[in-house]
């Protein structure tokens, strides 16, 4: 599942072929994205306590929109439209998401959504040779990681991170020439960057894996066999697992490789259903939240062992990429 790279690439060539970026990078408030809410749901403020944020395809719908529930389930909410890719800031004060906010031109950097306000914030690309896509958190909650390709100099492209305040601060991570590099998710401590790699020599689909790599740089550290990868991931709050999933199924493995260990989703009837993806942990690191594409495509909640399954959203729409949320420190 890696619908974001593609897009990637679409928005960048429209986007170059458009206009020219400007130098600096400008603040893009969304008031005028809000037309298009018009026909959908009341947005409803998103509260203070803990919240799971996905992205939701409603059928006949053209982009997803962001909605969340609360992890106990009870009736979904719409967040915004449009969004996907969402993330929570560590303290829970704020959202990241991808959404392009200056139609058509597309150089949405980053999206940042106020919790408490609810007002969205927007910065431009910083560099106009190169598009970054920008919604991982960084633990300190003020930088960004970013998926960063350019079709003009390929050995550009990588891994880079930039400042949450002003889109700016620019900072190479990684570097894959012709392939690409995305950000998956930070360490606890912030020291190292788990991302997911293409390898533009291999043959698909053992073409991608995940990798661990030093945020000072350095040579990445290779986690997963060719072939097991994602474009969502997630790193235990004591940081001693991540979890991914590949093929419809989910895994786990620790930060150095070892153990790597698919987990057995049971539900209620005692079945165990293969079409799982895009998991992510609790903030205390008790739960796993996962989308489950059939029998009963939605949202869903689990102990890390795959038992006590809880089905949160069961509607006809594709939910994925949830994220749980902390509760709000303001809350």
């Amino acid at each position: 599942m890696r619908p974001l790279c593609v897009i990637a690439v679409l928005v960048l060539v429209a986007g170059c072929g458009q206009s020219s970026a400007p130098s600096a990078a400008p603040s893009v408030e969304s008031a005028s994205a809000t037309s298009s809410e018009t026909s959908r749901p009341t947005v409803a403020p998103l509260g203070g306590g803990e919240i799971i944020v996905f992205d939701r395809l409603v059928p006949g719908a053209e982009q997803r929109e962001l909605w969340a529930v609360g992890p106990d389930g009870g009736e979904p909410w719409l967040v915004r439209s449009p969004g996907e890719y969402p993330h929570w800031s560590p303290d829970g004060s704020r959202l990241a998401f991808l959404a392009c906010l200056n139609p058509p031109d597309c150089t949405t950097a980053m999206a940042l959504l106020d919790r408490a306000t609810g007002q969205v914030r927007g910065q431009d690309m910083p560099d106009p040779g190169l598009f970054t896509s920008c919604a991982v958190w960084a633990p300190s909650g003020t930088e960004l990681a970013c998926d960063g390709l350019s079709e003009a100099d390929p050995t550009r492209n990588g891994v880079y991170t930039l400042r949450a305040s002003d889109g700016q601060g620019l900072t190479r991570i990684t570097t894959n020439p012709g392939g690409e590099d995305s950000p998956l998710v930070f360490s606890p401590d912030g020291s190292r960057l788990l991302i997911s790699r293409l390898d533009p020599d291999r043959d698909e689909p053992a073409n991608q894996a995940l990798f661990v790599t030093s945020v000072s740089g350095g040579q990445p550290d290779q986690i997963t066999p060719w072939g097991l990868s994602d474009d969502y991931a997630s790193w235990s709050p004591d940081g001693r697992t991540i979890v991914f999933g590949t093929d419809g199924a989910l895994y786990r493995v620790s930060p150095e490789g070892e153990g790597l260990a698919e987990i057995t989703l049971k539900l209620a009837d005692g079945s165990s259903p293969a079409n799982a993806f895009d998991i992510s942990f609790s903030p205390d690191g008790t739960r796993i939240v996962f989308s489950l594409g059939s029998p009963a495509p939605g949202i869903y909640t689990a102990r890390i062992d795959g038992t006590d399954v809880q089905r949160l959203t069961a509607s006809p729409t594709e939910d994925h990429h949830a994220n749980w949320g902390a509760a709000s420190s303001g809350s």
